[in-house]
């Protein structure tokens, strides 16, 4: 353990990339240049030969050598006693562009500027009062050059009180420009200060006649042998003062100081946020001796039996985040947390990047502990997982804090704007309800009557240039509402995180393990979908839309959702990047397929699998999936587990049927399903289809993605069995159309931001898709990796098909046919003529189809021609027979 931490600590001080080393050697740099500044200013020597004098002396005194010696010069020159707080100010700029570079590319242009010029101004008015106010630096003015310019253009008019009163004035003026400073909250807080102190001096003398009281008293309880027991935790017991013998003024005294603080601070708390206040606001009323006596009594064990609630810094944290928060704390150290205590507690803003961190370290630690036993070989291989057994939300990123807020003053200009411009095109319509969302805003239009909803939506290019936007989408119709739609896209576009609609209510209540994250509306509200209702799902949109991330984002949302015991996953990846990091995970059926030979046997067996539910749940009397495991779970609970009703003594070599068991949908993902019909032909078309068609009561789901929607992919015999659909970006109106049989996506705005169309709806829901980073995946993985090993089924690749997964026309390899009396001169033909087509083989010969695409299936088996391309023409590889002459 000792080594692995060490070998950990020195990747983490030697992990730097190759931006965040520059952005180190400019720190340093920075850094540097201020020190040497600071240190030129502090040995300047007026007999140094510099920029403004020439020395008489050849020998430089300045520290930092002759530059050092100009360029102290050239400070105090121009700016007097203020450039000693220009090296300070260097490094603090180099450290704002080294280690805050993207807080300052976030930045708004507004408060830039005004940064600068509140810079500026602070610069100016202090080099003038220092100009007018202070002592001059050996032949230099106070001010410099810049403080005596502005002095002399304001004494002539303003007088010396004046001018030092607008001075003062432009330079506070330059503070708050710069740093935002409050400087009511600096007089609030000096006040409240003053005060306080005040206020500790006058109760000083009572402070200290109580304590001597109270000495006393103790000495007196002493004296008298009478010592309180302190209470047993197990025994609830009224809380004793100091015994009956002491003098009865006193012992009432003290009672009557103890009931009233029992029946203020100990009464039943109401859950709400005002607790706490109460029980200070109830401290506070006591007179002071009562509240130090009781305090003293408190610590000594005397209120052991009552419950009180003490107001917490923060959230508890559970053991393990309690051990690494206090192991770690030099990570927190380069988190800039300034801890300020007020009550025992910190200010809100420390509060949030308190947790931040904690639940950051928390997130690397759990990430570190999975990669970690990763290698491990005492991974358990049982596939039995509690739903409980479930990865942790620390596993992902927190939600990005919302840094631009809309404001509504802009909402309303961009509202009058709208009208302005369609009134501009001769179209009347009123801007009645704005609805503002992560990446677009909506907004409601009522049109005036006669006006033709088409109208609009032939005006949305001229709209957008216009309104000087990317992209305008007109919705045509709202359910429910008698208004069209305008969605613009917003000035600062929000990332929506996956843990963010995970930790969401309407996640978290779902009950179906097949509930999937799709991200959030317009309106900024969490969308979710059951794969289960849907019950196939189709993705597409061009590259880097954003649709890679979304299937991974409903496969992850998935792994929290559900156990391997209730889902399976089949996944095919063609491009042997995207779904290839989930291997391993004990969802999975199979190993992820990257070879398209295999993934067309992986869809025959599906359809075998399909077929095999479909038998039993035939002989069991139930509808789907559910009702079969809810039999079956009621069975094995009453401990009559039921037999398998279609075994046959030649399936294995038990002696009688196997016990039925639950049965967990099965989710194919396939992430570029047009290489794989490529590649493989139309076979993967109808296997597609005769799996969608009726695979949804036997829970097998579909989710299919492409990058290329044209006709000849998403054909109208996938289309007509999968309703549900997702379109990215797209080019052009035309794939919309082919995606969604209407346009809109060509109008998206591209990563993740997709139309939704739910099952048994026409119209489709602007979503802005969740996000997921790699690293997000990788954890999520090695956390399911840890839990268990993956129980893999090799009849899905390497298994001969069934009579049940043949497409009609096809037949089973065992029927040979080489037997058939045309094979012979079928080889013959084709090898002289070169030419090794079905149609060709069927003409030559007068036979069906069928019986010439055996024929030449054969003889690809046989090795004589070769594997149809993606053209369907085949190459013969068996030389043309001799000539005989």
């Amino acid at each position: 353990m000792l080594s692995e931490a060490k070998r950990l600590r020195a990747k983490l001080l030697f992990s730097l990339n190759g931006m965040q080393r520059l952005s180190e050697v400019g720190l340093i740099l920075s850094f540097g240049f201020a020190a040497f500044m600071l240190l030129a200013l502090m040995s300047f020597d007026p007999a140094d030969p510099s920029w403004s004098q020439a020395g008489y002396q050849t020998a430089v005194h300045n520290y930092a050598g002759p530059k050092g010696a100009w360029i102290a010069d050239i400070l105090l020159f121009t700016f007097g006693w203020i450039a000693y707080l220009v090296p300070p100010l260097v490094a603090f700029i180099g450290y704002l562009l080294t280690r805050r570079s993207k807080a300052l590319l976030e930045m708004d242009f507004l408060i830039l500027g005004m940064r600068l010029i509140g810079l500026v101004l602070t610069l100016l008015c202090a080099s003038a009062i220092s100009s007018i106010n202070f002592n001059d630096i050996f032949y230099f003015s106070s001010g410099g050059v810049v403080g005596d310019v502005v002095a002399a253009m304001l004494l002539p008019n303003f007088n010396f009180i004046g001018t030092t009163l607008l001075l003062l004035c432009g330079l506070s003026t330059g503070l708050t420009l710069a740093t935002g400073i409050s400087w009511v909250t600096v007089a609030d807080e000096l006040g409240a200060l003053t005060i306080g102190v005040l206020v500790a001096l006058y109760q000083a003398p009572t402070r200290l006649a109580y304590h001597l009281m109270q000495r006393s008293v103790e000495k007196q309880a002493s004296a008298l042998s009478i010592q309180a027991e302190p209470v047993l935790p197990e025994k609830k017991r009224e809380p004793q003062m100091f015994g009956e013998t002491l003098p009865e003024t006193t012992r009432q005294s003290m009672t009557k100081a103890v009931e009233s603080v029992d029946e203020m601070l100990f009464k039943p708390l109401q859950h709400d946020n005002n607790a706490v206040e109460s029980n200070t606001a109830a401290e506070e009323q006591l007179p002071l001796p009562q509240l130090e006596e009781v305090q003293t009594l408190s610590s000594r064990g005397y209120f052991a039996d009552k419950q009180r609630v003490e107001p917490l810094p923060f959230a508890p944290l559970d053991e393990k985040t309690e051990a690494v928060a206090f192991v770690s704390v030099d990570t927190l150290a380069d988190d800039d947390l300034s801890f300020s205590a007020v009550d025992d507690g910190y200010y809100p803003e420390q509060l949030q990047q308190l947790e931040q961190s904690f639940a950051d370290i928390e997130r690397q630690t759990v990430t570190q502990a999975v990669v970690m036993d990763e290698d491990e070989d005492d991974i358990p291989a049982s596939t039995h997982f509690s739903p409980d057994d479930l990865p942790s939300l620390a596993l992902l990123d927190r939600p990005d804090k919302a840094t631009n807020p809309i404001d509504p003053a802009d909402l309303e200009r961009v509202s009058r704007l709208v009208e302005t411009k369609l009134l501009d095109f001769g179209v009347e319509a009123k801007v009645v309800a704005v609805l503002p969302g992560p990446v677009v805003t909506r907004f409601e239009l009522d049109l005036a009557p006669g006006v033709k909803v088409s109208k609009i939506t032939g005006l949305s290019k001229d709209l957008a240039r216009s309104l000087s936007a990317i992209s305008v989408r007109v919705v045509e119709v709202i359910p429910g509402k008698s208004y069209i739609g305008l969605e613009l896209p917003n000035q600062f576009r929000e990332i929506v995180r996956l843990s963010e609609v995970i930790g969401d209510e309407i996640f978290i209540q779902a009950k179906s393990p097949l509930t999937m994250v799709l991200g959030k509306d317009i309106a900024g509200k969490s969308v979710v979908a059951d794969l289960g209702r849907m019950p196939h799902l189709l993705v597409a949109g061009t590259t880097g839309s954003g649709k890679s991330v979304g299937v991974n984002v409903m496969i992850c949302s998935l792994l929290y959702k559900s156990t391997p015991e209730e889902v399976r996953f089949l996944m095919i990846d063609p491009k042997m990047l995207e779904l290839s990091v989930y291997e391993g995970i004990p969802h999975l059926l199979t190993e992820v397929v990257t070879d398209m030979k295999e993934a067309a046997n992986g869809l025959r067996w599906c359809v075998g699998e399909m077929e095999r539910r479909y038998k039993l749940m035939s002989a069991l009397g139930v509808r789907n999936l559910k009702g079969y495991n809810q039999k079956i779970q009621d069975a094995i609970a009453a401990g009559t587990p039921i037999r398998d009703p279609i075994w046959k003594p030649s399936d294995n070599m038990m002696t009688m049927p196997p016990e039925l068991e639950k049965l967990p949908s099965i989710v194919v993902v396939i992430d570029e399903f047009a290489d794989m019909m490529m590649i493989v032909g139309k076979k993967v078309e109808e296997l597609i289809a005769r799996i969608a068609q009726k695979a949804r009561a036997a829970g097998i789901h579909l989710i299919l993605a492409t990058q290329r929607p044209s006709v000849d992919v998403i054909t109208g015999l996938i289309k007509a069995n999968i309703p549900t659909r997702m379109a990215f970006q797209v080019s052009s109106k035309i794939d919309s159309r082919t995606i969604l049989d209407q346009q809109g996506a060509e109008s998206l705005l591209g990563q993740g931001d997709m139309l939704y169309l739910p099952p048994g709806s026409g119209v489709p829901t602007r979503v802005h898709g969740a996000f997921v980073d790699d690293h997000e995946v990788h954890a999520v993985v090695s956390d399911w990796k840890r839990r268990g090993k993956p129980n893999y089924i090799s009849e899905i690749l390497n298994g001969e098909p069934s009579e049940d997964s043949l497409l009609p026309g096809e037949s089973m390899e065992g029927d040979d046919a080489e037997s058939d009396p045309l094979f012979d001169q079928a080889v013959a033909f084709v090898t002289e003529s070169r030419k090794a087509s079905v149609s060709g083989v069927q003409r030559r010969f007068r036979i069906g189809y069928n019986r010439a695409a055996r024929l030449v299936e054969q003889m690809e088996m046989s090795g004589i021609v070769s594997g149809a391309g993606h053209n369907g023409n085949r190459e013969v590889l068996a030389p043309p027979p001799p000539k005989v002459f």
